[in-house]
């Protein structure tokens, strides 16, 4: 027997898929913290007693919850809970979003909400050093435009930068996470925009806006700035190829 979970807080009537009622319980444990990080949990012979399913059952389960790096399998010793959440954990939304073919009007209003309570806590949280870093990668960008307006793939990866490093400012790590996970969805349209014509300028001033907004602590500023690189993007993301594109 586990040595640090009762197995009957496994014991529950299923309503769906065997699999997903035995991933929907380790969900409900979780929520209710009767199981917390760097637990292990109780082994397969002993969760087929409990969950009154098939060890074929429970060893899916288990390796979809450690794909999601919800668990961490250790051969040998067993399966503990993590202790921290891994990128990974956002793998398989970005390929629900995706075979869900969302519109991208949807995806915009995820962009928005996302990127406005980025400013906000951004403007709370950051330090000197954090405005520092985040004017380090606003100017590699201006150099890297400089250098060259058509590097699309580059410029992408910078670009990214900046907004990786607006992330890490907030210091929370679970925003970050969830701020990569965006990022990560909306990088092939922002690298798209890029191989367009005077795009490279205009996603350059658009960034520059949103840093001497931070840079001031002015919430409504860099707000709004960021406001107007999201219409900007979503505007020319959409549009002909012959036209100019902004991130």
């Amino acid at each position: 027997m586990s040595d640090n979970i009762d197995t009957r807080l496994f014991d529950s009537a299923p309503r769906e898929s065997r699999v997903e009622f035995v991933i929907h319980t380790f969900e409900r444990l979780l929520l209710k913290k009767q199981l917390k990080p760097g637990d292990r949990i109780p082994n397969e012979f002993e969760l087929t007693q409990s969950l009154r399913t098939s060890r074929g059952t429970i060893r899916e389960a288990l390796k979809i919850l450690a794909s999601y790096g919800v668990l961490e399998i250790r051969p040998g010793d067993g399966t503990y809970v993590s202790r921290s959440m891994g990128d990974r954990f956002f793998d398989h939304l970005i390929f629900q979003l995706i075979l869900s073919d969302t519109d991208k009007k949807r995806l915009m209003e995820l962009r928005e909400l996302i990127e406005i309570g980025i400013v906000k806590i951004v403007l709370s949280n950051a330090t000197d050093e954090d405005f520092q870093r985040i004017e380090q990668e606003y100017e590699r960008m201006a150099e890297r435009v400089k250098e060259s307006e058509s590097d699309a793939k580059g410029l992408t990866e910078l670009d990214i930068a900046f907004h990786h490093a607006l992330g890490r400012s907030t210091k929370n790590e679970l925003i970050r996470k969830v701020y990569n996970f965006v990022l990560e969805l909306f990088a092939p349209s922002i690298e798209e925009t890029y191989r367009r014509e005077n795009n490279s300028v205009n996603a350059l001033q658009h960034h520059r806006k949103i840093l001497d907004g931070l840079k001031a602590r002015d919430n409504d500023r860099a707000g709004q700035a960021m406001m107007d690189s999201i219409d900007q993007w979503m505007i020319r993301s959409t549009s002909s190829l012959a036209e100019p594109a902004s991130e």
